[in-house]
């Protein structure tokens, strides 16, 4: 058999990409603040009230691209933490099977 019929878990990558999506999700929380920063900077109250409603929209797209960030991070640590306990279980089973062969049991 070669090494097709087996499945290769990057710890790794999943791992970077939790706390990647982590920090994403904690910068999408944090835009509000730097939005009231520049308020004042829009000039014009015309220019104010197109920005105001750019930025109302944007809000409405950050907040439904927060929520799909962290439904991926709960996926990837749901992956991360089965992979994890799978190896756990293979070992553990391996172990015992080596144990019982040893001793002379199934």
């Amino acid at each position: 058999m070669g090494g097709h019929d087996r499945l290769v878990v990057d710890y790794t990558l999943l791992g970077s990409s939790k706390s990647n999506l982590r920090d994403i999700r904690k910068v999408l929380e944090g835009i509000d603040r730097h939005r009231d920063d520049i308020r004042d900077i829009w000039g014009h109250d015309s220019i104010a009230g197109k920005m105001d409603e750019f930025v109302t929209n944007w809000d409405n797209y950050r907040r439904e691209l927060l929520e799909n960030v962290q439904d991926l991070g709960k996926h990837v640590e749901g992956a991360l933490k089965s992979f994890e306990k799978q190896d756990l279980d293979l070992k553990n089973a391996t172990e015992k099977h080596g144990k019982n062969a040893k001793a002379g049991g199934k």
